[in-house]
């Protein structure tokens, strides 16, 4: 005679979702810290000159520290010179070994910028700082972290310790099953 036994442990009966072990706060908040991380990546954004248009396009762009701006030229006798002298470029920049001339190649030229502030630039055979063909880069500040709380590391120190306490009673109550 064949006597089927019945699995005591729940969790092991468990056949339905494979999420209903975790608990609900744990389901929304992996999900949330993915998201942080992947904004914390540099972003690349692309300027086109040239063309039927003596222009930059777009002429504005507001930009995080450490993002990339990658010059394109579609046609046209067209180069990329801050204002300020910090880079000049075309087919490539000066200060990288490249050649910053004006060019009616095609070319793309990146540059990165990290530290805070606004860059004017404009094409030296078309414009001047802030006329004719030119544009600008803003590029925001970090963001302020913010102060501890006015009682020190306390608060911080109960809430880590009562997260750890609902963790471990969670686990308590799921290897109980």
């Amino acid at each position: 005679m064949i006597r089927a036994v019945r699995n005591p442990d729940p969790v092991l009966r468990r056949r339905g979702n494979p999420h209903q072990s975790l608990p609900r706060a744990l389901r929304v908040t992996i999900p949330l810290l993915a998201l942080v991380a992947v904004d914390g990546q540099a972003a690349t954004w692309y300027v086109d000159l040239g063309g039927a248009d003596v222009q930059f396009s777009p002429q504005f762009l507001t930009i995080r520290p450490g993002d990339s701006v990658t010059f394109i030229n579609t046609g046209g006798n067209h180069n990329v010179v801050a204002d300020d002298g910090s880079f000049r470029c075309a087919h490539g920049c000066d200060a990288d070994g490249g050649n910053g001339n004006a060019s009616s190649d095609f070319w793309i030229a990146t540059i990165t910028l990290t530290i805070p502030g606004t860059v004017g630039y404009f094409c030296e055979p078309h414009g001047s700082p802030g006329s004719g063909m030119y544009g600008s880069i803003a590029v925001l500040a970090p963001p302020t972290p913010r102060p501890a709380p006015a009682g020190g590391m306390l608060p911080d120190l109960l809430l880590g310790a009562s997260l750890v306490a609902l963790a471990l009673a969670y686990l308590r109550r799921v290897r109980l099953r």
